[in-house]
């Protein structure tokens, strides 16, 4: 069997195993309960069951069958949500993690907590992602998770286009439940997982008149460094290039282009010198030396430093409280808080003078040894025959190295969300209304550790004291200890302060039923003090950071009236219309109409379909930061340096990180979308439902930046560089000074595909209940233009064009089993693989290659037959299968070695909890 066709054939499997069970099995009707609710998507109340809108719903059950221990590890089983954001793993970035539904980015995706808004994560920057960090949700809480697929800006307004995800809390809940967790990889590496959390409700809303709960957890992940797995090694097998860095220790001298240290034992044995060690560098031979001799460089290993998965401890508390006021009202309020506490481990500093920082006159320092520095190998060098006459600057060496005595660059972000609400909700005049008041904060800081300040150590390395090439004397160390930037360095918050109302009833029978009407008003204040507290940080004087920081500070109010009028025009017949006006103080006005349709012509078979418009705002700090420096996500080539500097390998020019400088803009115009979708839902039998929906979303005027990776994705292609050239600021000599990434409104976004959704629960005499389910989501089309004008780039099952790849293909099977006292699950997770560029380890040459399918099977059991106890024991990654290999640190990662957006690093990891319940 192709693996392609791996989805239909367990779909076919999956259809097989339930008929064949059917012959022997008695089917068991549950009594439904006749409830009217409200569901993600719409304001109105209704009979619950399927809508006009496709929702996915996610229980408390589902959760603690796949052995999820936070929001991101149930969210990476969704399969709307595509090439997913996380700075939870290998620690590169702060430590957030953000949902992506359908690829069009976490800014367009609105997460709520019952229904509300959270506040963003404090840490923003220009074209980047301003969302809710979902590592801030009360996870202990969660009751249900209630995704839409389908935007949804005519109800909730801006960054709801992609969907939305609704995280709903438990309720009317009374006495309490502790439990213990433990889980541990199969192999003796890190990775290990350790947690408990408690709840405890009381009162009963209907005979007590109020219901207080309260839940507390504590999670602590254990870090997993990438050197005991060496995910990253694995290019020799498919034959790219090793994942290197020219900046390396042992050092280089950049002026004549050799290390030292690979002529160790062989030109030179001076104790000062260091061989290069295989563990963490990697030996390129390249053209002869004056003397004869090969050019040796020891090029740094940068993914064998990093954690493939950090340290981290998070910690949430969730207070919820309702009280009757009598005839048909309630009071309510709630309190969470969140504290995502982790530790992120990277390569040690890379420092060259393309790594230091641009100054005011657009130039930048250099990184020199004095020739008379008693480290200046000069013996070597003359063996080799150059000349130290031939400099580029007289009397120093220029060196390009990495800060490995200093050990790993550490990132220790502390991320807290606190989140209060309060409200009234009721029905007056026969009137369904809910108002509330929400004040939601995100604090946010950054320690360092291991930095390095770039003009104290340059001044120290032109002291001549300090040892590029190998060990340094106790003097030497004390002098590069000196050289550390380390300590707090931003402190800044995010606030949402929300006041919402609406109502909703019924207003007439029509021919179908009662047209129900729902009207609303929100306003709301977003407000962001990104701050960083370290002089030196803000100006971007830590080599090997995010660069430039400016202070941001800026706020803006949002308004918006709502209403949304359901009309059953005839039995089995409802058409739905929304429209929704918001206006922003900072850029304007917007209003978005929706349409929606249902018709169900026999109580089997259903058709819906809905069309509407959404918009996204500008983020704050794309309207109002100053600018800013940073470097490309990726190793690039320069086509507009110099052909013999090209043609030389010259570190400035070939397989670099340029600097970037980002810049606002306040004349920026929202992202704007069009979108529709068309399903149907089939319950040919009480046992099986199948649901099949068809989407499309277009996108324009699209916020974000030209990126120099997206300009010179493709080498052999230079018909996007030569357009934007202008956009290459250069030095005298030719070579990149920065790349300019003003934000802008690029091009236009298209996308579209299939979500398939199937269920099927019954009885089996002899096995107890069973339940199937089947969730996956088909990639017709993801196009993208880099900027107006530019020709359509497809991403689905590639990265060919210097982004993320957006896998054809992802699914999530599960078998439930529950007999007495014993229940169990098997579950499998599949992402479809994906083409990328990688460059050949002999040759250097460009090829395209595939990166693999990631298909995994987990499985679990639970046990309650103890009184007020139950046991569960369960594994993951039942196959021990490791990711795909990638040769390119995009779709989530740091660095080459796997994709972190759809594959943990660990291999077969077994868990289990114990759960006490009391009264």
């Amino acid at each position: 069997m192709k693996m392609k066709s791996l989805p239909y054939a367990v779909m076919r499997a999956c259809v097989g195993i339930a008929v064949g069970t059917i012959a022997t099995a008695s089917m068991a009707q549950q009594p439904q309960k006749i409830e009217k609710v409200e569901v993600t998507g719409s304001n109105i109340k209704r009979v619950e069951g399927e809508t006009a809108l496709p929702v996915t719903v996610i229980t408390r059950q589902d959760i603690e069958r796949s052995g999820a221990v936070g929001v991101e590890d149930v969210i990476r089983r969704i399969s709307a949500s595509t090439a997913m954001f996380s700075d939870s793993t290998q620690g590169a970035g702060y430590a957030t993690s953000n949902a992506n539904l359908r690829g069009l980015g976490a800014n367009s995706t609105l997460i709520l907590l019952n229904g509300r808004r959270l506040a963003n994560h404090a840490f923003g920057s220009i074209g980047g992602t301003a969302a809710v960090d979902l590592n801030s949700i009360p996870f202990n809480a969660i009751d249900r998770i209630e995704i839409l697929r389908d935007g949804a800006s005519a109800i909730y307004g801006t960054d709801a286009v992609g969907g939305v995800i609704n995280f709903i809390t438990r309720s009317d809940y009374h006495g309490g439940e502790f439990t213990a967790r433990y889980g541990s990889p199969e192999e003796s590496y890190g990775g290990k997982e350790f947690g408990a959390n408690i709840g405890y409700g009381q009162g009963d809303l209907g005979k007590d008149g109020y219901n207080l709960l309260l839940t507390l957890g504590h999670q602590v992940n254990q870090r997993l460094k990438a050197i005991d797995q060496k995910l990253y090694n694995r290019y020799t097998e498919v034959g790219a290039l090793a994942p290197t860095s020219f900046r390396a220790f042992p050092g280089r001298i950049m002026d004549f282009g050799f290390s030292p240290g690979a002529y160790v034992g062989s030109l030179t044995n001076a104790s000062f010198i260091a061989p290069c060690d295989p563990e963490i560098t990697f030996l390129q031979v390249a053209g002869p030396t004056p003397s004869g001799t090969a050019s040796k460089r020891c090029r740094g290993l940068y993914p064998a430093f990093i954690d493939n998965l950090p340290d981290s401890r998070r910690t949430d508390f969730y207070g919820h409280y309702t009280q009757n006021l009598g005839n048909d009202h309630q009071w309510f309020t709630d309190f969470s808080f969140a504290r995502n506490h982790n530790i992120g481990r990277i390569a040690p500093v890379p420092i060259d003078q393309t790594a230091l920082h641009v100054r005011a006159d657009g130039t930048q320092q250099n990184v020199l040894l004095p020739l008379t520095s008693r480290y200046a190998p000069l013996a070597l060098i003359q063996a080799l025959g150059y000349s130290v006459n031939n400099v580029g600057t007289p009397g120093f060496l220029e060196i390009a190295l990495r800060s490995v005595p200093l050990g790993n660059r550490t990132n220790d972000n502390q991320n807290d969300q606190a989140r209060f609400s309060t409200g009234i909700k009721g029905v007056i005049a026969g009137w369904d209304y809910n108002t509330a008041f929400t004040y939601a904060q995100a604090k946010d800081h950054l320690k360092y550790f291991s930095y390095v300040h770039e003009q104290r150590f340059i001044d120290a390395l032109r002291t001549g004291n300090i040892n590029p090439f190998g060990p340094n004397d106790a003097a030497g160390e004390a002098l590069l200890k000196t050289t550390l930037m380390e300590g707090d360095m931003r402190d800044s918050k995010s606030t949402t302060t929300q006041l919402d109302g609406k109502l909703s009833r019924d207003l007439m029978a029509m021919g179908g039923g009662q047209m129900a009407l729902a009207v609303g008003a929100d306003l709301r204040r977003e407000a962001i003090d990104d701050k960083p507290i370290s002089e030196d940080y803000r100006q971007g004087f830590h080599i090997g950071g995010e660069g430039t920081i400016p202070n941001v500070s800026a706020s803006r109010n949002v308004s918006a009236l709502f209403g949304e009028l359901s009309m059953p025009l005839v039995k089995g017949l409802e058409v739905g219309l929304a429209l929704r006006f918001d206006h922003y103080s900072d850029f304007g006005s917007k209003t978005n109409p929706r349409v929606s349709i249902r018709w169900q012509p026999n109580k089997e078979v259903l058709f819906r379909g809905s069309a509407g418009t959404g918009f996204r705002a500008p983020t704050l700090w794309d309207l109002k930061s100053p600018p800013a420096f940073s470097n490309s996500a990726n190793p690039l080539t320069d086509p507009g340096c110099p052909a013999a500097l090209v043609a030389n390998g010259d570190p400035r020019c070939v397989d670099t990180q340029l600097t970037t400088r980002t810049s606002s803009s306040g004349s920026l115009k929202p992202e704007t979308s069009k979108q529709y979708s068309v399903g149907m839902v089939v319950d040919p039998v009480k046992w099986l439902s199948v649901s099949l929906d068809y989407w499309s979303i277009n996108k324009k005027d699209q916020i974000g930046s030209l990126s120099a990776d997206t300009i010179l994705a493709d080498p052999s292609d230079l018909s996007l560089y030569n357009r934007y050239r202008s956009r290459f600021v250069r030095t005298a000599a030719g070579t990149t000074l920065y790349v300019d990434q003003p934000v802008e409104n690029l091009g236009e976004l298209k996308t579209a595909g299939w979500d398939l959704d199937t269920k099927m629960t019954f009885n089996v005499d002899t096995l107890g209940k069973v339940g199937i389910s089947y969730q996956g989501t088909y990639i017709e089309k993801w196009d993208s233009q880099s900027g107006k004008g530019e020709p359509f780039s497809h991403y689905v099952g590639n990265s060919l064009n210097g982004g993320v790849a957006y896998p054809r293909w992802t699914h999530t099977l599960a078998f439930d089993l529950q007999h007495g006292n014993w229940s169990g699950s098997i579950e499998n997770t599949y992402t479809r693989g994906w083409k990328e560029v990688a460059t050949n380890g002999t040759t250097g040459d460009s090829f395209v290659r595939d990166v693999g399918e990631t298909s995994r099977f987990n499985m679990s059991g639970k046990y309650t037959g103890f009184k007020n106890l139950s046991l569960k024991l369960g594994v993951r990654n039942i196959g021990d299968k490791l990711p795909p290999y990638t040769a390119t640190s995009s779709n989530g990662s740091h660095a080459e070695g796997y994709a972190n957006s759809v594959a943990d690093p660990r291999g077969r990891f077994w868990y289990g909890s114990v759960t006490y319940a009391f009264k």
